[in-house]
This record gives C-alpha cells, sequence and structure tokens, in this order.
C-alpha cells in the first residue's frame, strides 16, 4: 500500500482554507499545534518561497521592513477542537521553542505541558512531534520518549519512499515549495506500493500559500490534492496511520 501524508505546522488561520479542501477531497492530514501560541496574532517575513522572520501584529511598523510580509495568525484556543475535528494533532513544542538553545528542564516541560494541553482539547494521546525549527537538542529525542512520543518530524529530506528506521528522525519526502514536488509526487504514484508499504511525506505551513510565488500558492496546492485524491492505490492518511504507529 502507498501512504500519502500531508504534515503541516504552526495551527493557522490558513489551515481553515486547506482543511475545507482536504474534507471535500477526503483527505487525511496531520496538524502540528503549540497550544501556547494559539490565538497569536502576528505576520511572516519571507525571502523568496521561505517564511524566515516572524513579527506580532502590535509590533508590526509597515515601510520600516524590508521583507515581504503575511499575515500568521494562530486559531484561538477556543475554535481549536471544532476546526481540527477529524484529523490527527501533533506536538510542535509548546511556544515553538528551539531546543537547541533551551535547557533539558525546559525542553521537557514544552514536550510534556504542549501534549497534556492537547490532550485536554482533543481527548487523543498525542504521539506525534514536529521538531520546531527542524532541529533537536543533543537529549531531545529521549525526552520524547519518555513523554511517549513515537514519531518526530524533522526537515531533512528522504532519498525514497521507504519508511524511516527510526521515526523519531523522520525526514519529510518533499516542502510543497519544492520545484520538483510534482515530478516526486508523480514517481511516487507510478511505485510498485505491492511487495512494501510506501510513504510520502509533504510538509507544509499554511502562510505559504499566500505568498503566490510560482512554487508556492494556492493553485499548487490545489494540484496537488487533485492528484493524489481518490486514487484506488493511494491511501491518503494521516502521518501516524502512514507509519503504521
Amino acid at each position: 500500500m502507498k501512504y500519502f501524508c500531508w504534515n503541516i505546522d504552526d495551527g493557522l488561520e490558513q489551515d481553515k482554507k486547506i482543511i475545507e479542501e482536504f474534507r471535500r477531497d477526503g483527505i487525511a492530514a496531520t496538524f502540528n499545534l503549540n497550544a501556547g501560541w494559539f490565538g497569536r496574532r502576528q505576520l511572516i517575513g519571507r525571502v523568496g518561497n521561505m517564511g524566515i522572520k516572524d513579527v506580532l501584529e502590535e509590533e508590526f511598523r509597515p515601510g520600516l521592513h524590508l521583507l515581504k510580509y503575511s499575515p500568521s495568525y494562530r486559531i484561538p484556543e477556543d475554535e481549536v477542537a471544532q476546526v481540527y475535528e477529524g484529523f490527527e494533532i501533533a506536538s510542535h513544542g509548546l511556544c515553538h521553542e528551539n531546543f537547541k538553545q533551551i535547557s533539558d528542564e525546559e525542553a521537557v516541560t514544552s514536550i510534556t505541558e504542549n501534549s497534556r494541553r492537547l490532550k485536554e482539547l482533543f481527548g487523543n494521546e498525542i504521539v506525534g512531534f514536529a521538531y520546531p525549527y527542524g532541529v533537536c537538542g543533543p537529549n531531545t529525542e529521549q525526552q520524547l520518549r519518555d513523554a511517549g512520543i513515537r514519531y518526530a518530524r524533522t526537515v531533512g529530506k528522504s532519498k525514497d519512499f521507504r519508511r524511516p528506521e527510526n521515526p523519531l528522525q523522520l525526514p519529510m519526502t518533499a516542502w510543497h515549495i519544492d520545484k520538483d514536488v510534482m515530478d516526486k509526487i508523480d514517481r511516487f504514484i507510478e511505485a510498485d506500493g505491492e511487495e512494501e508499504d510506501l510513504f510520502f511525506l509533504l510538509f507544509a505551513h499554511g502562510y505559504e500559500f499566500d505568498f503566490n510565488t510560482p512554487e508556492s500558492n494556492w493553485e499548487k496546492f490545489y494540484r496537488i490534492c487533485d492528484r493524489v485524491a481518490g486514487r484506488d492505490d493511494i491511501v491518503c492518511s494521516s502521518t501516524r496511520e502512514g507509519l503504521g504507529i
């Protein structure tokens, strides 16, 4: 069997538009949330197709910033359970901490408190994680194990469509902004998934679709959904299901 998994970070207002399309096409997905930042209103500055700098809305001064900025508003806590109903929820750290820059005590608090709050909101055990900024400290992997986390997504790229040997160092197959992402999806569609299960993890932030560049736009998002949805040989699944966890 072949499993195609959207893995989307940050819990942004753009997720509502994404989920509307997912529900229309019968696509499952995983959303990685920061419970400590629900309702946070900020803007993201970009270079090319990548968001590189957050600015809180109240601190933003038009004309004083060199980058191009787009809204990166996070969904309020009183809405998230309804917005994400039926989708896998994974952790992204309590407040999107950089795990290379915080103490072990702070890391454990971020991991355990975020999982606790997400479980309380959604009623499900939290077994997935996405490393904020794609980085981890020397003890992060063990801290995740101790907290019951069973897989954790990095920002590295896999070389093929096989499931990873270590799910706590889970690479993505592609970022939707990649110029070759459609070719890679076509290779996945053509691959033989009869002898072993194949796995495609596609990473995104919702704000990126607003950039409206050739590599990052809503038309491309809809095209990807159309390419993989409704196929008998592909399961559009959560990350947990795709990993067989």
